[in-house]
């Protein structure tokens, strides 16, 4: 049976979930009172004129039961007869034994009834235990169940990474939960799929994980996506309930010219699958501007499918008392020193904080865990740290870290991610290209200054601690601090000088673009010098190439594509790339029109040559092959090439009105295409029987699906985790915020022990 660990709430976390349980248990609605000067009223029934009841809240897990009874005889009881309610409840997370409730029932009579109205810890348990759809509404304390630990912080079946276990574990300690997070969490009960955008540092990944963490707790399986979203459909497990999460899945700082060979129609065919399948749910973030610039450069990403799984996180999700809850968990659980927590009970400390414009959650963190130890007023710098956002990192790198480790980072900026033995690599060429020492010695030093601070090893794997960090390096190689000439030189991976080159592209990285017009010929040597990293789609590679030769003025580079080019329509089977890359030559200034014409001529011949073979597989090679180009059938096609086109389609369409077989719903786009195709070449008419009764097929197999649609989501509305809308306050006016917050924060002036709270 599910238990609560309590003292994971705070104050206030307490008096709401006390406001929405003793609404039920009294049967009257409770309203709810900032703390502070409350003469001792935390929660109120007080309708005119009638009986008035008071439920007092003491979230006093800490101190024990002696120190409660003794403050609530001393103390409390003068201010109940002050008020003189006709009904006092107490609530407190102190257990409290017989003898103790009755010693209360004495000091408290008249207004205390009986012992029925004082509520230990185990009392409230046992009652929430009773309420599951109360306690989900409440996502903190659901996050304190027995069962929502157990899964995030020991290892089983449901999670089978143990760093993302921790990590899970980690945020549930400081997430707050919010708007944004409520209408990504209806957003993903609804669609089953959800893509999470926002601006840096406002919260995607951290919402991404809460959501994994609320499937994982009722059950799911949860798996990260690393590389791309194949890793999905390796995981697929029918009849399981599985949560895929894939995190930054456009990159954190660079958008590439197709994010892995056709990956936009394969996560676009993920998506549809997931959103079919009651049991499968998809969490991905990005960041907003990302997202933008990969639907203008993929159409399929503009889809309904990608809009209709969309949710922002918003600053304006994260209002006074939100941030003001999010500030207290971070310095509550944070280490620092109980003098340095002191400090922030002082509204003049953490008011500047929670209404700064630039407040993110990424930013508070960062700043206790990095200037903790640099920092005697931590408040302070953390209002410098939100006034400068790369003051944070700004500081390390330039004046604080030695070229080695700075250099390290520039190489990790390159990679994104990359092993420790080619990470050494790399940064000794680079070292020797910038005429400098290098040896394992002055290596193993500088990461060892990095590791934990700003960089994370796991398994062997280097990657950044967190994306303001790689932003911090862009910005840093953007304003010339680097050496990119000897930084091109040092790349022996294609993605490395990709991810150099669109750092630049994106709308502040100007500085790297100007430098690199400067190292035009250094480019086109480190692409030459990389060619043998290149994945298997050269055509992609090739059209990147071509635009960079453009961004850059290189005509080194475009001749480097031109000649390239020539050998693709000769072994390529990547029709669709071809065309596209056809294209850009003919567009491209820097290629001759001699040169992209004859390019087209070979990019013809072989789109023929393709649609003769499909022709000769019969007419489901032939819907496949242009369903992979994503173009109406029949495109490209003229003469005796379209009419074998034509013959190949009614040969189905007879064999379909004699024998339809074992079609399903899933056969109803191939026969939209094969009806549509005849309709559009005027041959619908020459079988007009069979044509009208591949057409009844078709309307009996769409009559089916919508019903099935409608089952689906009858099933789906049963079995959803959250039925039950969140519980709010009516929104509060600002300064009534800041009495609340005001309140939480004051219980950092008790802080007493070092190390997380």
């Amino acid at each position: 049976m599910d238990s609560f660990e309590l003292g994971r709430l705070t104050d206030h976390d307490f008096e709401e979930v006390c406001r929405d349980l003793f609404t039920e248990l009294l049967g009257v609605p409770l309203e709810i009172f900032p703390r502070g000067r409350d003469r001792g009223i935390d929660l109120r029934h007080a309708p005119e004129g009638g009986p008035c009841t008071i439920v007092q809240c003491k979230h006093w897990y800490r101190s024990g039961r002696a120190k409660l009874l003794a403050h609530l005889t001393d103390v409390e009881v003068r201010k109940v007869a002050a008020l003189k309610p006709d009904r006092y409840v107490l609530a407190t997370t102190v257990e409290l034994t017989v003898d103790a409730k009755e010693k209360l029932r004495t000091t408290f009579a008249p207004h205390i009834r009986s012992t029925e109205d004082i509520h230990g810890v185990d009392d409230i348990v046992a009652a929430l235990r009773e309420r599951p759809q109360l306690v989900e509404r409440h996502f903190r304390l659901w996050l304190s169940g027995t069962a929502a630990l157990g899964a995030l912080l020991h290892k089983g079946p449901l999670l089978r990474s143990d760093w993302l276990r921790r990590e899970l574990a980690k945020v549930a300690q400081t997430f707050v939960p919010h708007e944004g997070f409520e209408r990504a969490r209806r957003l993903l009960d609804e669609q089953h799929v959800c893509i999470v955008t926002g601006i840096p540092g406002a919260g995607k990944t951290t919402v991404a994980r809460m959501l994994a963490a609320w499937r994982m707790g009722h059950g799911w399986e949860v798996h990260e996506i690393s590389q791309d979203v194949d890793e999905v459909t390796e995981l697929w497990r029918d009849g399981v309930p599985q949560l895929f999460l894939y995190d930054d899945f456009l990159g954190q700082t660079t958008l590439l010219p197709q994010f892995g060979k056709n990956e936009d129609v394969r996560l676009l065919s993920v998506m549809r699958a997931i959103r079919d399948a009651p049991d499968k749910a998809l969490v991905m973030t990005t960041r907003r501007y990302l997202l933008e610039e990969a639907r203008r450069k993929h159409d399929r990403l503009a889809s309904d499918d990608v809009r209709d799984a969309l949710t922002g996180i918003r600053l304006t999700d994260l209002d006074l008392l939100t941030r003001g809850r999010i500030l207290y968990n971070h310095v509550h659980r944070s280490a620092l020193r109980p003098l340095q927590k002191r400090q922030f009970a002082a509204r003049d400390a953490w008011l500047p904080v929670v209404s700064h414009r630039n407040f993110s959650p990424r930013l508070i963190e960062e700043t206790l865990r990095v200037d903790l130890k640099r920092e005697p007023d931590v408040a302070t710098a953390m209002v410098a740290n939100l006034d400068n956002p790369r003051r944070i990192w700004e500081r390390i790198v330039e004046n604080e870290l030695t070229e080695e480790a700075v250099q390290l980072l520039e190489i990790v900026f390159t990679y994104g991610s990359v092993g420790l033995v080619e990470l050494e690599e790399t940064w000794t060429w680079y070292r020797r290209e910038s005429e400098r020492e290098a040896d394992g010695r002055r290596f193993r030093h500088a990461l060892q200054v990095l590791d934990g601070t700003m960089l994370v090893i796991d398994e062997g794997v280097v990657s950044f601690h967190n994306p303001s960090i790689a932003d911090y390096i862009r910005f840093h190689l953007n304003a010339g601090r680097g050496q990119l000439g000897a930084l091109l030189a040092s790349c022996g991976d294609m993605q490395q000088v990709v991810r150099l080159v669109d750092a630049g592209r994106l709308a502040d990285g100007g500085g790297i673009i100007t430098q690199l017009m400067q190292l035009k010929e250094e480019l086109a040597s480190a692409v030459l010098g990389a060619e043998d990293t290149v994945d298997d789609n050269l055509e992609d590679h090739l059209e990147w190439a071509l635009d960079t030769a453009e961004t850059i003025g290189s005509s080194s580079l475009a001749d480097y594509v031109a000649e390239r080019a020539r050998e693709l329509p000769r072994w390529s089977e990547n029709t669709k790339d071809l065309l596209r890359l056809a294209d850009s030559l003919e567009g491209s200034r820097l290629i001759t029109q001699e040169v992209s014409a004859e390019f087209r001529a070979l990019v013809d011949d072989h789109v023929s040559s393709q649609i003769s073979e499909r022709v000769a597989g019969g007419w489901i090679d032939v819907n496949n092959w242009y369903a992979y180009l994503d173009e109406p059938i029949g495109w490209l096609a003229d003469g005796t090439l379209l009419d074998d086109m034509v013959e190949c389609a009614l040969e189905e369409l007879r064999e379909l009105a004699a024998d339809p077989g074992d079609l399903s719903e899933a056969s109803i786009g191939f026969l939209e295409a094969l009806l549509g195709f005849l309709t559009d070449n005027d041959a619908h008419l020459l079988h007009e029987e069979e044509f009208r009764a591949v057409e009844r097929i078709r309307e009996q197999l769409t009559r089916a699906r919508e019903a099935a649609w409608r089952s689906l989501a009858r099933s789906l509305a049963e079995r959803s985790p959250d039925r039950g809308r969140p519980v709010k306050l009516p929104p509060n006016p600002r300064h009534e915020q800041v009495v609340v917050v005001s309140e939480f924060m004051s219980d950092l002036g008790n802080a007493e022990s070092d190390g997380p709270g």
